[in-house]
């Protein structure tokens, strides 16, 4: 886990202290991070090659996605019914809560308005656990245990990347891989389907109350996954 750090008062105003009245919406929450002193320390947490830095960036994209996300007759605009769920049981093991943090529905209308290449990459991400749980189990990743769950991840995030060492870009990662392209390795894809659920879930009002965000502090960055098993 990251070291936490507090920041000084942000805001000292009460009336602006989610805490103090009920419920904050995440555009808010983000705005003020990303717009106040918390946007020096917190931003660089958000690796800025990847999809999520740029719809935490948009305060339109992040009303509306919180707003559908908040129906109560939701259903995915962009995931099939199966691909949801896998997403659910995946995130729920990357970052234990995302469940109740609505982190699958919060991402598939992310994905909605997203750009195709970005739509295909997370669909391979997805489909790269899947295949291994059939390879393994013989069983799609959803209806695994959680200690198969968890050795799948275990061998994902201990395995070497196919980026190149130092790039921080994410344009390496083809879909479908070309000649001469870099190999996609099941890490690859486990470090972007994290970062989907950390940002998705560090940014939700119950990641930043983990957090200990009250409107008036916060932490210098979001973590990696705080799962026990240590895929981080």
């Amino acid at each position: 886990m990251e070291n936490k750090v507090r920041l000084p008062v942000l805001n000292n105003n009460p009336n602006n202290n989610p805490a103090a009245r009920p419920g904050i919406n995440r555009r808010e929450m983000v705005q003020r991070l990303l717009g106040g002193a918390g946007a020096r320390v917190v931003a660089p947490g958000i690796v800025a090659a990847h999809p999520m830095h740029k719809h935490l960036m948009s305060e339109t994209t992040l009303a509306q996605a919180d707003a559908k996300a908040a129906a109560a007759e939701w259903s995915p605009e962009f995931l099939d019914p199966h691909q949801n769920e896998t997403l659910i049981v995946l995130a729920e093991r990357i970052v234990p809560g995302s469940t109740k943090a609505q982190v699958n529905r919060f991402i598939d209308l992310l994905l909605s308005v997203d750009t195709q290449e970005n739509q295909k990459k997370f669909l391979a991400s997805l489909s790269a656990f899947e295949a291994e749980g059939l390879n393994r189990y013989q069983h799609p990743f959803k209806d695994l245990t959680e200690e198969q769950q968890n050795q799948i991840l275990t061998a994902a995030s201990t395995e070497k990347s196919g980026q190149p060492e130092g790039s921080g870009d994410w344009s390496w990662f083809a879909v479908p891989k070309e000649a001469g392209e870099h190999r996609v390795t099941l890490r690859d894809h486990f470090e972007n389907m994290k970062g989907w659920v950390r940002d998705a879930y560090y940014s939700s009002e119950v990641g930043m109350k983990e957090l200990g965000w009250t409107g008036q502090v916060a932490w210098d960055s979001f973590p990696g996954c705080q799962h026990p098993e240590g895929h981080h």
